[in-house]
């Protein structure tokens, strides 16, 4: 089986994230007034992802290398009541592994992967008076286990399931309605599970 798919996928990945927050306030005279910190991170909501990836290799009687090259973006959500924040990341990645095929259009791919981009947060508080947004760079890698049938007009159906581990560190001010100044700094680490349907075109 010769592999050459442009795939368009969509779906959940892990809400679950990890690492560290401190927060610190100051007050009109730039004297700290008060700082807190936790190690518990707070899951997202929702943590939704579309990609579009090229995918090609060779599969021979005991299957073959895989690889492929693509982009992606990810966007979670965090509702806490008196906070709101979003973060958008877009990236690029790049997927080497290993496919089989089970019959001439039927094969499963596992492919380890790594990605860059960058990762565009907002972040409002019931008691500020404005929007903060901001920016930090994003890097994920993990491996991806998929499942993939052709069809004889070239269509390509699939279910896709990463497990992935993803890196910002979000840092963000505003003003409370005490006129203190309140900077937080993150070091958030998404990890675990996803699972996306995919859709593509055989070449």
């Amino acid at each position: 089986m010769v592999v050459s798919d442009l795939r368009l996928g969509f779906g959940m990945l892990s809400t679950e994230y990890r690492g560290s927050s401190s927060t610190t306030v100051t007050d009109g005279d730039s004297q700290i007034t008060s700082t807190s910190s936790s190690s518990r991170g707070r899951n997202a909501d929702d943590n939704y992802r579309l990609q579009l990836q090229y995918v090609a290799g060779k599969l021979g009687p005991a299957g073959g290398f895989i690889w492929g090259i693509g982009a992606a973006v990810n966007r979670s959500t965090w509702d806490n009541g008196d906070t709101k924040a979003h973060a958008t990341t877009p990236l690029v990645n790049l997927r080497l592994g290993y496919g089989y095929a089970f019959t001439r259009q039927w094969h499963f791919e596992i492919t380890p992967f790594a990605g860059y981009g960058w990762t565009f947060y907002s972040v409002t508080d019931d008691d500020s008076s404005s929007t903060n947004k901001n920016s930090d760079h994003y890097i994920e890698y993990g491996a991806s286990v998929g499942t993939f049938y052709g069809f004889n007009n070239g269509l390509v159906l699939g279910l896709e399931v990463p497990y992935l581990v993803g890196h910002f560190d979000p840092k963000y001010n505003y003003s409370n309605n005490d006129n203190n100044r309140v900077r937080v700094s993150d070091a958030s680490r998404n990890q675990g599970f996803g699972i996306l349907g995919v859709i593509g075109y055989r070449f």
